[in-house]
């Protein structure tokens, strides 16, 4: 019985995940320790597996150093992290891959908060709109580089 239930809990967190059509997210720690690791990563992906990566000059840091830190709200952070997916939104990608594992950690807390206090997810809506006009879209797949 013992053994069915830990199936039955592992297969809650199995989910499929885009092979294809992802938008980068750099990581300033990444960057700063190992530079070449994610030219690299980019190259492996675009040039010899032929996948379609979109490593976009607009997105920044997700701040999550100064939200660890105690500097930064929440609410600042879901900002920055609604930003990116607005990007991604342009850049015409639904899937979103993080290199570094701070932001992933960020974008992983973001979501579930949205997704159990949906009221909190539509405030970050309007702060990024009254912030930039710009609106986003949840991505369908988020993974870590």
């Amino acid at each position: 019985m013992a053994k069915n239930r830990k199936n039955e809990i592992w297969e809650a967190y199995q989910k499929e995940i885009a092979d294809d059509h992802y938008y980068f997210a750099r990581s300033c720690i990444r960057q700063n320790f190992f530079p070449a690791a994610e030219g690299l990563y980019l190259q492996i992906l675009k040039d010899e597996l032929e996948l379609d990566v979109f490593d976009d000059p607009r997105q920044t840091s997700c701040t999550g150093i100064a939200y660890h830190s105690g500097v930064l709200p929440f609410e600042t952070i879901m900002t920055v992290v609604a930003r990116q997916f607005a990007l991604m939104n342009e850049a015409g990608y639904k899937n979103f891959v993080v290199s570094c594992v701070t932001s992933f950690g960020i974008y992983v807390e973001v979501l579930e908060t949205w997704k159990h206090n949906p009221d909190i997810e539509k405030r970050a809506h309007e702060a990024l709109y009254n912030a930039t006009g710009k609106t986003f879209v949840i991505p369908e797949n988020l993974v870590h580089a």
